[in-house]
């Protein structure tokens, strides 16, 4: 007769099954982790045994848990079966509580030895969370070792995954950009990767190793550096260019001021020669012979300048004097209210204007005297230079003296005016320090 508490314990029987079949489970998942790792036999066999005997626990639960639903006993049973069955059920949890200790040392030890020690799955793990990619592959093309990164790159670029490293290398090298000793690939996305592709030799046979490195941020910079170097080569061609202009434009103003003052100073010679001829009464005889050697010995390359340019910052008293001196030997009287300037630049300016309107006054207004006004405000020299000859007949073109004259007031800082009407005036504003 059936124990009763055996029929009544029916669903104990099941729950004690299901815990020796995940002791099985345990048993085998550390047998395995065992063996992967490479422990010790006594470790192996300790696990082995374990799962074993779970595994054996768990046949027998699964009896006692058949022979719970049977009315009748089984006469198929043998005698050793039916003594297993009317065990009290406090013996097989025991028994599972003892191969939960054992299993538990077993995984605690386990444990230990994977934090002290470099185990396969710790590479591979360590390999997966590398942020660069990387791929071992055989000559064949069969992959050895490739990461996540490296797999999800291959889907990326490929559209597939990794599973022929040769041909994962050659769509790098036909769609990637060299650049050194690697290859540079943009993904969709927009990153940039560099692949550096070696051959590795071990165990008596070759591999291929390819190394893949998010350079997105390095190839921005240098991609913006590129630019910008050939940005400043561009302004170094430019400023090249405005250089080469000023100075052929330097050398044109030098010349057009040197055939300005030639102009000027033949004019003053020719005119003072005219007005020797037909007043030798009234003309310095030997300031017209003086200023017709110089010039003949400035046309014959005898000296290197006309006189006015010669005359340096010593002479600028003379410049001055002599200009009022030249301006009367051909006729022209300068009336000359307020006060001379000092500085040497302010004369010069001064001489060169008086100079160009006495030529203009004898030349185009048939005129014989020049009004000069000087007045000085808050150290601004104003000067106005007027002439009692006609008018002239429209707007006055600024050429020759006039133009080369704007240009070094305006290099002094200063401003030039010419009015036409009603009559004849040069005005020039010169700053305090020109």
């Amino acid at each position: 007769m059936k124990a009763i508490w055996l029929t009544k314990s029916s669903l104990l029987w099941y729950v004690l099954t299901l815990a020796a079949l995940a002791l099985v489970i345990a048993g085998l998942a550390a047998l395995i982790r065992g063996v992967q790792a490479k422990r010790k036999r006594r470790t192996i066999f300790t696990a082995g045994l374990a799962a074993l005997a779970a595994f054996l626990l768990f046949l027998v639960m699964m009896d006692c848990a058949r022979y719970a639903y049977l009315s009748e006993p089984d006469p198929r049973y043998q005698p050793f079966q039916l003594a297993l069955f009317e065990l009290p059920w406090g013996i097989y949890a025991s028994l599972e509580a003892a191969g939960v200790l054992l299993l538990a040392g077993i995984l605690r030890e386990d444990f230990h030895f994977r934090r002290s020690r470099l185990t396969p799955d710790a590479v591979r793990e360590t390999v997966n969370l590398l942020p660069e990619g990387i791929c071992v592959s055989a000559p064949d093309g069969t992959v050895l070792l490739s990461n996540l990164q490296m797999n999800a790159l291959c889907r990326t670029l490929t559209g597939s995954s990794l599973s022929d490293g040769a041909r994962f290398r050659k769509h790098i090298e036909s769609a990637g950009e060299k650049q050194d000793d690697g290859i540079l690939l943009k993904t969709p996305d927009g990153q940039t990767w560099r692949f550096t592709l070696k051959k590795l030799a071990g165990n008596g046979e070759e591999t291929e190793q390819i190394t893949a490195a998010d350079v997105t941020e390095q190839y921005r910079i240098t991609e913006e550096l590129k630019e910008k170097n050939e940005h400043l080569q561009e302004l170094q061609r430019r400023m090249k260019a405005v250089t080469d202009l000023s100075g052929e434009m330097f050398a044109a103003q030098e010349q057009a001021g040197a055939r300005a003052a030639l102009h000027s100073q033949l004019g003053q010679v020719l005119l003072m020669g005219r007005h020797y001829l037909e007043h030798p009464e009234n003309t310095d005889a030997d300031l017209v012979r003086m200023a017709t050697r110089e010039m003949n010995r400035f046309l014959l390359r005898e000296a290197e300048a006309p006189p006015d340019a010669q005359a340096g910052p010593s002479g600028t008293g003379d410049l001055l004097r002599q200009t009022l001196a030249m301006a009367g030997s051909i006729g022209v009287q300068a009336d000359i209210r307020g006060s001379l300037p000092q500085d040497p630049a302010r004369r010069i300016l001064l001489a060169r204007a008086i100079q160009e309107c006495a030529a203009n006054a004898v030349k185009h207004a048939e005129g014989d005297r020049l009004d000069i006004r000087l007045d000085e405000n808050e150290g601004n020299l104003l000067i106005r230079i007027s002439n009692n000859g006609k008018p002239p007949k429209g707007p006055v073109t600024e050429s020759g003296g006039l133009l080369s004259l704007r240009r070094s007031v305006e290099e002094a800082k200063g401003s030039m005016a010419v009015e036409s009407s009603p009559a004849f005036a040069l005005i020039l504003r010169l700053p305090a320090n020109p």
